[in-house]
């Protein structure tokens, strides 16, 4: 069996272990920003760094049963450089409480970065391709706010390497 095969089937391991586990339902009688999330939909803007979905603005969608949508994009030009990433991730609340949560992701993301130099043409970025699996942890640091970090097993097909990498965000509810 290839290696690519072994870490497919490892991950899709993971999957059906997460996907296993019930997120708690959350006590009606409880009061806090997560218990709040679980009950109705909300949405969110706020700042995510990742290296699997993407870095820069991002918007979130959060509903009851426990998913959890998220898109980023960047785009920056300094001089003759120009860099573009777009991304975009799910994720399911494995635990629940009313001022934090453990959850499961998938996202993936597509990363350019171009120059003017007509020596050198196109993406400079070796990956910009990926794909990943992790696992976050999520804060509600006040009534409308929440601080995110997360790791994920990232998969570049470009080379077909696998690489651990982390991810940070910073949001704000409205509903």
């Amino acid at each position: 069996m290839t290696s690519l095969r072994r870490i497919s089937c490892f991950m899709m391991f993971l999957l059906c272990i997460g996907s296993g586990l019930h997120a708690q339902t959350p006590d009606t009688t409880v009061t806090g920003t997560g218990s709040d999330f679980y009950r109705t939909t909300a949405f969110g803007i706020g700042l995510n760094v990742g290296l699997v979905s993407g870095a820069g603005l991002s918007g979130r969608g959060t509903f009851p049963g426990g998913f959890i949508v998220q898109g980023s994009f960047f785009v920056i030009t300094l001089g003759e450089w120009t860099h573009f990433n777009i991304g975009a991730e799910a994720q399911y609340s494995m635990i629940r409480n009313p001022d934090w949560r453990l959850y499961s992701l998938l996202g993936m993301g597509y990363y350019n970065s171009t120059t003017d130099d007509t020596a050198r043409p196109g993406n400079r970025i070796a990956n910009p391709f990926r794909t990943g699996l992790g696992i976050g942890y999520e804060w509600f640091a006040g009534d409308q706010f929440v601080i995110s970090i997360a790791g994920a097993l990232t998969y570049f097909p470009s080379t077909g390497e696998f690489l651990p990498t982390p991810e940070a965000g910073l949001f704000f509810y409205f509903r």
